[in-house]
């Protein structure tokens, strides 16, 4: 999906739920966080970048808060 869709996808749900970007931003988070805790079972090992202006989303592992499932060996 390229970045416009999704900058465009952004501002359309903002203005059809009537929510201010804030909240936007913290339920899109929310929503992924839901989803990295339904797969490994727990989300405090990963960052997630929400840029709404850009339409950029990063989720990243923070490896030095990884637990036993991601050690070092």
């Amino acid at each position: 999906m390229e970045a416009i869709n999704l900058i465009d996808s952004f501002a359309e749900f903002k203005e059809l739920k009537n929510i201010d970007r804030a909240t936007l931003m913290r339920v899109l988070e929310d929503i992924f966080r839901n989803m990295l805790i339904k797969r490994y079972g727990t989300d405090e090992n990963f960052d997630i970048i929400i840029n709404i202006d850009k339409g950029d989303l990063e989720i990243c592992i923070n490896l030095s808060r990884a637990t036993t499932r991601w050690e070092k060996k």
